[in-house]
């Protein structure tokens, strides 16, 4: 059985540097946000293209930071990241702090989601997240207003579970194929850089895709189309829906739906993203460094 999963992750925006206005180094603290710059291609009138994009996201190596000139609210993003992995990927354990992975990661092919809240760190033991049917719908993103009346979800990832691949954080072979080299030393090591004898199985999730989609199903996050706009946009909200909770805090809201029920949610999520004046970013490309000067 398909399932709909209302997930949280923290909000809070990424800055550069305080010792440089313009970079932000590989994260070694506490998750957050990025309003991101990249290429890529988006779904527009029910159409594919391709084209430079802004939208929310995770990314934890470097980026490429310019601050906006104009910032109306507070849930608009007062930076901007152009993304881009180093071509040599430093330890995890470097300058004696523990450098962040990247879940779920939208980058480079389908969406990925394969570490975050698939197990308990005090037992080891897998949760549901480590156990879910193709077809369902992880919603990830952040309460806006949190313990305020007027609290809502604010989205930035839509991922449609589309295939999987099974491993165990103490063999992680299958999760060395040529085609996943970057992901593997980008955000497997990362979150597990000392091998262990401990066993613990869990799944990458492979998104489903506007090309592959799942019952007409694709994931996607919320994006608008780079025309040198001086100002970004905030998350998508969602309030009011069902399978969702305004005011959620830490532990994802986890429901059991039919094929017909999972459809229907997604197109009702798609709807309330273009409303908001967004097209659906299906697939990006990080920078080379060399392309930021």
């Amino acid at each position: 059985m398909p399932k709909i999963v209302q997930f949280t992750h923290p909000g809070h925006e990424h800055g550069p540097e305080k010792n440089n206005p313009n970079h932000k180094n590989w994260n070694a603290g506490a998750h957050k946000r990025k309003f991101l710059h990249a290429t890529g291609r988006y779904v527009q009138g029910n159409q594919l293209h391709s084209g430079e994009l802004l939208f929310w996201g995770e990314w934890e190596p470097p980026s490429v930071v310019n601050e906006f000139a104009s910032r109306p609210t507070w849930f608009h993003p007062r930076w901007l990241h152009r993304p881009y992995l180093p071509e040599v990927i430093p330890d995890p354990h470097s300058d004696g702090a523990s450098l962040q992975n990247t879940d779920p990661y939208v980058f480079d092919g389908p969406f990925k989601y394969a570490i975050c809240k698939q197990f308990k760190s005090r037992t080891g033991r897998p949760t549901q997240l480590a156990n879910l049917d193709r077809g369902s719908i992880v919603l990830f993103g952040s309460t806006g207003n949190q313990n305020k009346p007027n609290a809502f979800f604010q989205l930035d990832t839509v991922f449609v579970v589309g295939d999987y691949l099974e491993y165990d954080v103490s063999d992680p072979a299958p999760l060395s194929l040529p085609e996943l080299r970057d992901y593997h030393t980008a955000v497997f090591q990362m979150a597990f850089p000392n091998p262990t004898k401990n066993s613990l199985k869990l799944r990458l999730y492979f998104g489903a895709t506007y090309d592959n989609p799942f019952e007409g199903m694709y994931s996607f996050s919320p994006a608008q189309v780079f025309n040198g706009q001086s100002q970004g946009f905030p998350r998508v909200a969602l309030k009011d829906l069902p399978y969702l909770t305004n005011n959620l805090n830490a532990a994802p809201k986890i429901s059991g739906v039919s094929i017909d029920q999972s459809t229907i949610f997604w197109e009702e999520i798609r709807t309330i993203s273009r409303e908001q004046g967004c097209v659906e970013g299906v697939h990006y490309d990080f920078w080379r460094r060399e392309e930021l000067g």
